[in-house]
């Protein structure tokens, strides 16, 4: 989404509206992250003063691992995909699961 402390440009607005409704139409299984959220958790969680593009994307890279990592392991907890979607999508229409990091 959004973020006016990380953006580079002043359509980011009208292209994450846009986007959004073409994830709608064309996926079946999104992860959202909000760059505004990621932006604190940098400041305020890990003591950044000034995050870069590099400290956002290594924070991403964390959540998606983690997100993924029954899909990659064998074990009790191992689901797939279709088990991502029952227990983390709200609504089946809007398919956007719901992410957290902690």
């Amino acid at each position: 989404t959004p973020a006016p402390q990380v953006a580079t440009a002043v359509v980011e607005p009208y292209n994450h509206v846009l986007s959004s409704h073409s994830l709608l139409e064309h996926t079946d299984c999104t992860f959202c992250l909000d760059n505004e959220a990621l932006y604190d958790v940098c400041r305020r969680s890990l003591d950044i003063e000034r995050p870069t593009y590099t400290n956002l994307n290594r924070l991403i890279a964390q959540v998606v691992s983690s997100l993924t990592a029954s899909l990659r392991f064998d074990g009790a907890l191992n689901v797939d995909l279709s088990e991502f979607q029952t227990n983390l999508v709200p609504y089946p229409r809007i398919h956007f699961m719901l992410t957290s990091y902690a």
